[in-house]
């Protein structure tokens, strides 16, 4: 390996924010093993203190913070605030499960830490610099959720046959990874008459096994290239957790897949779910009424005011299977002041036997009017085109 790809180790500045003797001991311990107690500071506080001081005062190269008794959301916000400025976030916390440290290192802290600190076992050398240049890191997919912004409108529908239209369509040998977002009730294995794939659950409880060899294991192959993530929860009490897992998930996804593509519930936007923070584009599916309009609005403020950095890029996909007040592409489009980018013809005869033998419609019926439109969207978002970003400014109150 040639000298510009290796990682050359510089010694850091390190600080901490610490305000009990656990939090203290951690410290120590982290920094004698790494050798770089004289190039340290220990201050008192927790990481809430660190961020009232963001933006006001030079921090060191690596932050370690202890976390005091502020709420999850307030945590996570102060690490992403940290994290932008370009400061490496160690965290000491006290919950020990796996949905929080899946949480904060999704919110991009370098590593979460059980407080009090297991100092008999071995622990991974957090301090000293291994900056890897840009030309080694793995270049990424792209992630594509599917919203209906109401009920019934097909959502699901548009999210198997938007994975079979990418498969098909890309440049190369595409990969596409489709995920059934709704823990709870998802359809996808069942419309697509498969069996639920338990694996998506074993992802959840152990993350640190999640890389493209566990996703080849556990994932249903629905076609070359084609790989399916749907199952239903029995436990309901572990949902939230579970649900707080897909933002790690999904970027494992990411890694292995050229595409993947969501079936997303709009209850998961409402609720600030961190999946939103690693999708790129969103396609929100609605019905041509009055209240579908208003529902889409809505969810565009939510994802504005919600996102931690850029939103996702918005598309909108009007659907036939329900007429409602019979708004045009254009009326819709005039009302959420964004490109409607695909209007989904009536097919009902095509869907209901694609249904029938759980095959998508783009498979079985490639020529209909349905499947030819969806694909014509795939290339469209393939090729990342002109759709706007959601606007910064309140869709609802703009035009109230």
């Amino acid at each position: 390996m040639s000298q510009m790809f290796q990682p050359s180790k510089t010694e850091r500045r390190v600080e901490a924010f610490v305000t009990t003797e656990e939090g203290r001991d951690a410290v120590i311990h982290l920094l004698r093993q790494a050798a770089l107690d004289s190039n340290a500071t220990v201050h008192t506080g927790t990481l809430q203190t660190m961020a009232r001081l963001s933006g006001m005062t030079t921090f060191g190269d690596v932050m370690i913070a202890e976390l005091g008794e502020t709420s999850l959301d307030a945590n996570i916000e102060a690490v992403r605030d940290i994290v932008a400025d370009g400061t490496e976030v160690i965290l000491l916390g006290r919950e020990n499960d796996v949905a929080t440290y899946r949480t904060f290192l999704t919110a991009g802290a370098k590593d979460y830490l059980l407080l009090p600190l297991d100092t008999k076992g071995p622990l991974p050398d957090l301090l000293s610099s291994e900056s890897i240049p840009t030309e080694v890191k793995r270049a990424h997919g792209r992630v594509i959720a599917v919203c209906g912004v109401s009920g019934g409108v097909g959502a699901s529908l548009l999210a198997a046959n938007l994975s079979v239209a990418c498969r098909a369509g890309g440049e190369g040998t595409p990969t596409v990874g489709l995920l059934d977002a709704d823990l709870a009730f998802g359809s996808l294995a069942v419309d697509l008459d498969i069996e639920t794939t338990s694996g998506l659950f074993e992802a959840f409880s152990t993350p640190e096994r999640v890389d493209s060899t566990f996703l080849q294991a556990t994932m249903h192959e629905l076609q070359p290239g084609l790989s399916v993530y749907s199952a239903e929860i029995e436990d309901m009490s572990l949902l939230p957790s579970c649900e707080m897992g897909l933002s790690a998930l999904v970027s494992s996804l990411k890694e292995t897949f050229s595409t993947t593509v969501i079936d997303l519930p709009r209850r998961l936007i409402a609720e600030k779910n961190p999946v939103l923070d690693v999708v790129d584009d969103l396609i929100l599916v609605l019905a041509p009424g009055f209240g579908a309009v208003r529902s889409a609005g809505r969810l565009m403020d939510l994802l504005n005011r919600n996102a931690a950095g850029d939103a996702p890029r918005v598309w909108l996909v009007l659907t036939q299977t329900r007429r409602d007040a019979g708004l045009s592409a254009k009326e819709v489009a005039g009302a959420l002041d964004l490109p409607v980018s695909c209007a989904l013809p009536p097919c009902a005869s095509d869907i209901a036997r694609a249904y029938v033998k759980g095959t998508p419609v783009q498979s079985l019926a490639p020529n209909s009017a349905y499947a030819r439109r969806v694909a014509r969207l795939a290339q469209t978002m393939c090729k990342g085109h002109e759709a706007d970003k959601v606007r910064q400014t309140s869709w609802w109150k703009k035009r109230a």
